[in-house]
């Protein structure tokens, strides 16, 4: 085997066996890593491959080398919330499987991976092409909605980074799956991320993130996709249920097509302050009322909530079911679409069906506003008469 692949099970410079501590022999075979590739030219990275197994984590990994691949056979994941409300004595398993790590910090950290490199990017350089793939980071145990929860976070990438991957991993029962801050380019996808207080998390400024084919399934009190600061965004093909909540706050020309949401509660896709320029179409949004208690949006906030200029919403069917008693403010038609704001946005050929009396509504600070065959006469509520419409008959 080449000297730039690490087995974490057959590597014989780990001080401590990679099942008591997957986290030390991680940081153990970065630094031999660092011992051995030590010029600007000799750095082409590693692999550490991590075999199936159950392995704790006591120790928090710190990643601050480029080109790094943490491999494992696959995301093993297992619902620990229906575990944990079911009666196990004859399941076959009760815990997630393959490559499996159990997040156990004793050393008083929070993150399973931390990324991050000493030194101001444009001294010491990005963090560049190092890859998360196929295995499962279990937070082990925890209760809804998970945050703050245990505290614990999958990834927290802090350092300026470029063409990072994360590629058919599983997180569960982690107040925070995946967090990066200061991203270009990373490539989020395939993944199967459940039972956690947040999803994924671009921080800081972001370009380009491509968020394609996930399973998203977080619970009521955080985020499915949180973005700030952020150009570009490609969300795609992705599965977001439970309490889908897509929010992106001064970000633009997002593209969020082709997804598949479900959700509970209100706010399923918010474009904050000045978010511009984004395309939202060819979705699928189901409203249900189920499993969970929240008073973060009442029904007036709308599905889709836009408070920013030059957006889209195109060819989207919206399927409203809530029972009239559960709709908050009781008595109240609740909101499809909210423009609180901005100039030029457009709305066409979106199907809305429901089970009560909803709305489309322009708010009186929003201008030029394009509705085609979006609303009928009747479901349109303007506080402007600055905007065009063609009704749906």
């Amino acid at each position: 085997m080449a000297d730039t692949v690490y087995d974490v099970t057959t590597w014989t410079g780990a001080s401590v066996s990679p099942y008591t501590d997957i986290g030390k022999v991680i940081n153990e075979i970065i630094a031999d890593i660092k011992s051995k590739q030590t010029t600007q030219t000799t750095r082409p990275g590693a692999v550490i491959y991590i075999p199936p197994g159950h392995y704790d984590l006591l120790t928090r990994a710190v990643i601050d080398i480029s080109f790094l691949q943490i491999k494992g056979s696959g995301h093993g994941f297992l619902s620990e919330a229906i575990r944990d409300e079911s009666s196990t004595g004859s399941w076959a398993e009760v815990q997630p499987g393959a490559s499996h790590i159990r997040v156990k910090n004793t050393d008083g950290n929070n993150e399973a991976f931390l990324v991050q490199r000493s030194g101001a990017p444009g001294t010491v350089g990005r963090l560049n092409a190092i890859v998360f793939q196929d295995f499962c980071i279990d937070g082990v145990s925890s209760s809804k909605p998970y945050t703050p929860g245990n505290g614990k976070i999958g990834i927290s990438v802090q350092s300026d980074n470029d063409s990072l991957r994360f590629e058919g991993m599983g997180f569960v029962y982690l107040a925070h799956a995946l967090i990066v801050k200061g991203a270009d380019a990373p490539n989020i996808t395939n993944n199967f991320m459940a039972e956690c207080g947040s999803c994924i998390e671009l921080t800081g400024a972001s370009q380009v993130a491509k968020i394609t084919n996930n399973f998203l399934i977080s619970a009521w009190a955080g985020y499915s996709i949180f973005a700030e600061n952020a150009e570009g965004i490609l969300i795609s093909g992705n599965s977001i249920l439970w309490a889908c909540n897509i929010t992106l706050t001064n970000s633009h020309r997002t593209t969020i097509s082709a997804n598949k949401l479900l959700s509970n509660f209100p706010s399923m896709i918010a474009l904050l302050n000045g978010s511009s320029g984004s395309l939202i179409s060819g979705n699928h949004f189901r409203r249900v009322y189920g499993d969970g208690t929240s008073t973060r949006f009442d029904d007036l906030y709308g599905l889709v909530h836009i408070d920013g200029s030059d957006n889209a919403v195109t060819a989207n069917q919206f399927s409203f079911s809530v029972p009239a008693e559960n709709i908050s403010p009781s008595g109240a038609s609740p909101t499809i679409i909210l423009v609180t704001g901005g100039a030029r946005n457009y709305l066409a050929t979106n199907n809305i069906t429901s089970n009560v009396d909803v709305k489309v509504v322009l708010d009186a600070s929003s201008t030029a506003t394009k509705i085609l065959y979006s609303a009928q006469s009747s479901q349109l509520q303007a506080y402007t008469v600055n905007y065009s419409l063609v009704a749906t008959p």
